[in-house]
């Protein structure tokens, strides 16, 4: 079995409405899809996607990458051999893991219908049928966080995530009403995405403890590990991290720093399940549990998330994989079924989920 083409598309979906978090707001999609072909003419997919303003590389970013260096490195290659194709990518071009992301998930989609099973049945078994999943809410006003997360609770979801660090008080306030408005029985997480210093964070999130939050997540820069071991040791409530990890040598100076008590892996951010699977082992061994975050993913990359979740032990809570219901379309024939608050795992072959071309092709953009 041998990758013998692969194609870099990238498609612009708007999303149902603006999403605002500390770094930037988000208005379209920013994907970028792999369409990969084997020696036998079968096709896997694979999605990739960024923030520039917070991973620091746009979409062109990606598409250029991809098309320039890394499906060149891996054209010839076993999809089966993933060490090697991820070996073979880094001596392409370092960094660059969520293109680098796009290029694994093509590869496991392949691999998966070639031997006509799911890609959790290939990385670590199935552990769950069915994934409970956060509802995010943006940065707005008092009135509008609490409504759209009253909203989301009568939907089905039972654990809201809601962003910060624009404006502490604020944040406060917000966090506050958000409690009141949907009560004791929903459990509330907050991401500053390094909006805080850390003087500001330890008065506020000090305050903020008695709101019962399950964690917060990266509220300083992600090299202030030591404000964030600082946070960690003195608040009750748990501290995560997001952008401090990419790699397993990131989560390394993590857990060596008493940096975080809960870790945040995003399969596109981390560069694919293969990468991802290592970092969530190496947080396994210190005992620091980790949660699936997401880059609203379309249904392509949303699927592959629920194949990484089901197959990897040491994830716990609720997904943040709410990314294809936040579109006004997709690029699939069929949604995922998505039933108060959960997600049921694909059981196609591959990711599970049909790509449907012709909306490819009428989302597709142009460079």
């Amino acid at each position: 079995m041998k990758i013998v083409n692969a194609q870099a598309i990238p498609i612009r979906i708007a999303l149902k409405h603006p999403f605002t978090i500390a770094l930037g707001t988000l208005t379209h999609s920013n994907h970028v899809l792999v369409r990969m072909v084997d020696d036998e003419d079968r096709v896997g997919w694979g999605e990739c996607t960024t923030f520039h303003s917070v991973y620091g590389y746009d979409q062109k970013s990606l598409y250029n990458v991809l098309t320039d260096y890394l499906i060149p490195a891996v054209k010839g290659l076993d999809p089966r051999n993933m060490a090697d194709l991820h070996h073979r990518m880094d001596q392409a071009i370092t960094f660059n893991l969520m293109a680098k992301c796009g290029i694994d998930l093509a590869a496991y989609d392949l691999v998966g219908k070639a031997d006509g099973v799911p890609i959790h049945h290939l990385v670590g078994g199935k552990r769950v049928d069915c994934i409970p999943v956060t509802a995010a809410v943006g940065i707005g006003s008092i009135m509008e966080t609490a409504a759209m997360a009253e909203e989301r609770v009568a939907e089905g979801f039972d654990v809201i995530k809601i962003k910060i660090g624009l404006d502490p008080q604020g944040d406060l306030e917000r966090v506050k009403a958000v409690r009141e408005a949907v009560g004791d029985g929903i459990r509330l997480r907050v991401d500053g995405n390094q909006g805080y210093d850390r003087e500001t964070a330890l008065q506020v999130f000090t305050r903020m403890e008695p709101l019962a939050l399950e964690w917060i997540e990266q509220p300083l820069p992600d090299w202030n590990l030591e404000g964030l071991a600082i946070l960690a040791d003195r608040l009750e409530t748990p501290i995560a991290v997001d952008e401090s990890v990419y790699t397993p040598y990131d989560a390394h100076r993590v857990i060596t720093a008493g940096a975080a008590d809960v870790v945040n892996i995003k399969v596109p951010k981390c560069g694919g399940i293969y990468r991802s699977q290592k970092i969530a082992a190496l947080c396994e061994e210190a005992e620091i549990p980790c949660f699936l975050g997401g880059c609203l993913e379309t249904t392509p990359g949303t699927a592959a998330q629920a194949h990484f979740y089901t197959s990897t032990q040491n994830i716990i809570s609720a997904a943040e994989m709410e990314g294809p219901w936040c579109y006004v379309d997709d690029v699939v024939r069929d949604p995922m079924d998505m039933r108060k608050g959960t997600v049921k795992i694909p059981e196609g072959p591959g990711i599970g989920v049909v790509i449907d071309e012709e909306k490819v092709a009428r989302y597709r953009v142009d460079f």
